[in-house]
């Protein structure tokens, strides 16, 4: 699998191809339904670009890092080709018979283009039509990361739905207390320690080992004067909501 084209060209397609560069792989051309953005990518990876479908170049491994919605699509396009998707939540079930080998690369991270990553940290879900291609792309992810796992689509899609919860939901909570802090003229930042400290907890211990808080203790006078100083009805619904799934949780 030396020779790879990117299909795709946002967040995950543009670390994934940087990283592939760095570790020796030969991109031989990037793929976007938008050619600047296509054009972008590819003078990154000093390689060839194209908007059409019917113009791939020949190439070992076709990554698929598009939407998940554009995947059935854009397989369709797709013969005697192996090829992988990246996505968290798509099944093997996307997959067209006429691919001999076929089957995902999903690196579990948060990705923004302005922000490096050590891919080397990033665990890479793999999933095979074959164990011969399996053990390619395990041998593959080895190049580019230290935890590479073998995981089924519906694993898969658990994982996602906990990445969900871990993340986006978690840096929303993030979003409202910055809100929070915002209307008193206070930086965000002061939260940082805390919340670096949460996460270092884990390293050791399960979540609901290290719950702490209002909720955690049941405090009710605490958590009804929170409650009254909310403004925002959202905020304060999920307030609401999340105190009882903790209280809930410890009875």
């Amino acid at each position: 699998m030396k020779n790879i084209v990117l299909i795709g060209s946002g967040n995950v397609a543009t670390h994934l191809g940087i990283t592939l560069k760095e570790r020796g792989f030969n991109i031989v051309q990037v793929w976007s339904k938008h050619i600047n953005n296509a054009e972008i990518l590819a003078g990154k990876l000093r390689c060839d670009y194209t908007d059409s479908l019917n113009k791939l170049r020949k190439a070992d491994l076709y990554i698929l890092a598009v939407k998940d919605d554009a995947i059935r699509k854009i397989l369709s396009n797709l013969q005697n080709v192996a090829v992988v998707h990246t996505s968290g939540s798509v099944g093997m079930g996307v997959f067209d018979n006429n691919l001999a080998n076929h089957g995902v690369f999903y690196p579990l991270q948060t990705f923004s283009k302005d922000l490096n990553l050590d891919f080397s940290e990033i665990p890479i879900c793999i999933e095979a039509n074959n164990n011969k291609f399996e053990n390619e792309l395990i041998n593959f992810g080895k190049k580019l990361s230290e935890k590479v796992v073998k995981m089924s689509s519906e694993q898969r899609k658990q994982l996602h739905i906990a990445a969900v919860f871990a993340c986006n939901f978690s840096n929303h909570m993030y979003t409202i207390s910055d809100k929070i802090l915002s209307k008193s003229n206070i930086d965000f930042k002061l939260l940082l320690p805390l919340i670096n400290q949460t996460v270092k907890k884990l390293t050791d211990n399960k979540p609901s080992e290290v719950q702490t808080g209002p909720a955690k203790r049941n405090d009710k006078k605490v958590i009804d004067v929170h409650l009254e100083d909310i403004e925002d009805e959202s905020s304060k619904e999920i307030y609401q909501l999340i105190t009882n799934a903790i209280i809930k949780s410890n009875e």
